[in-house]
């Protein structure tokens, strides 16, 4: 169809949207009047002036493809729109009003106004709607009345009813139409509000965590106190690491205004606020609910810091994502032997951390494999968590 502008184009009310679908909708009218002219005269209607009538067809084809390329989502808003609706709709009544009369009434193309009176009630409300109603019936009885070879009575005022008929369909489906496209603005409005207040809080919850895990590290034990000393320094910066990819995850929540998250969003954040630059990472491309979100920057934040503590060299995290099964699973590997037999039967704080969120909060599995690889398998499914 020609009138191609979309409605986040359109004013800022809701009117301005709600008028551009009507005219959509009569342009569409516009272009079956066109069709039906044409139709017409392929299988042998009845008409006079044959040439004259398809000449004239073909002209308001032309007149109403121009109209219909014309920038309506920047014009209707303003009366430059309302006077250019005004000319698209007398052209209109005067185009079929010339085909009855070149035609003449045994041809019936008085039909025509079945499809242009509902053309005005959508694009027309209030007093000009009612004034153009007035004229299309008044130029109604006039071309059926002053045509040559006129309809009998009986059939005109059948046609008149059925016109009456149209006309309030029109009027239905316009209003229809202004209600539907009003109530979606209006719920695009809202969810793009929630979305804002939800990031707003995000980031709230962000700073304050940050805020938790520096006042933490204030009160951090000096590594010169000795062996006792170190253990519980290195115990707080873990905790403050640990702080720092929740807060990680509503930074990512933030700036996706509060949406889904990205996942190779998600841990290069988590990465970057553990071990910047000392991991490398390959993702799937695949979004997370926010609380798997949540549990996925604990689990890579822990396994990441474990590897950098105890592994060697550079450390890999992988993400694989299988849409069809709505699985996806977690590597992180280092150049070492990966966690020993002593310390997978009798986990440290981190890994029982580990744990404990793949099976609870994740609904996931954990591995242990060779080369210094730890695997994670989870659900993505939104419903993997009944309840939660």
């Amino acid at each position: 169809m020609p009138l191609a502008p979309t409605l986040r184009r359109a004013s800022d009310g809701p009117d301005a949207p709600a008028l551009l679908e009507a005219v959509r909708a009569a342009a569409l009218l516009g272009w079956l009047s066109v069709v039906a002219v044409l139709v017409g005269l392929a299988i042998g209607l009845p008409v006079a002036h044959d040439e004259l009538v398809l000449g004239t067809t073909v002209l308001a084809a032309v007149g109403h493809a121009g109209l219909g390329l014309l920038p309506w989502a920047r014009l209707l808003p303003t009366a430059r729109g309302r006077l250019l609706l005004n000319l698209w709709s007398a052209a209109l009544v005067a185009g079929v009003c010339g085909l009855v009369l070149t035609a003449g009434g045994s041809s019936r193309l008085d039909l025509l106004f079945f499809l242009v009176v509902p053309f005005l009630a959508m694009v027309h409300d209030g007093r000009r709607l009612a004034l153009w109603l007035a004229a299309a019936a008044a130029t109604y009885v006039a071309s059926t009345l002053l045509t040559t070879d006129p309809l009998p009575r009986s059939e005109l005022v059948l046609h008149a009813l059925l016109l009456v008929a149209s006309g309030a369909l029109g009027l239905q489906l316009a209003g229809a139409i202004r209600r539907q496209t009003v109530a979606r603005v209006e719920a695009i409005r809202r969810a793009e509000l929630e979305g804002a207040m939800l990031a707003e809080g995000h980031h709230r919850v962000k700073n304050s965590l940050q805020v938790v895990a520096d006042l933490l590290l204030l009160g951090r034990p000096d590594d010169t106190d000795g062996t006792a000393g170190a253990a519980a320094g290195a115990a707080f910066d873990h905790a403050a690491a640990r702080i720092r990819s929740i807060a990680a995850v509503h930074d990512v929540l933030a700036e996706r205004r509060g949406g889904r998250v990205p996942a190779d969003e998600l841990l290069r954040a988590v990465v970057d606020a553990a071990h910047p630059g000392a991991t490398t990472l390959d993702v799937d491309p695949v979004t997370l609910v926010f609380g798997r979100a949540q549990n996925l920057g604990v689990v890579v934040n822990e396994l990441v810091t474990n590897a950098h503590e105890h592994g060697a060299g550079t450390v890999a995290v992988r993400l694989r994502h299988d849409a069809d099964a709505g699985r996806a699973t977690l590597e992180v590997q280092d150049a070492g032997p990966g966690p020993s037999d002593a310390a997978w039967a009798d986990p440290g704080l981190g890994l029982r951390l580990v744990r404990q969120v793949v099976e609870q909060g994740l609904r996931g599995r954990i591995e242990r494999g060779d080369a210094g690889v730890v695997t994670v398998r989870f659900s993505t499914d939104d419903d993997a968590h009944p309840g939660r």
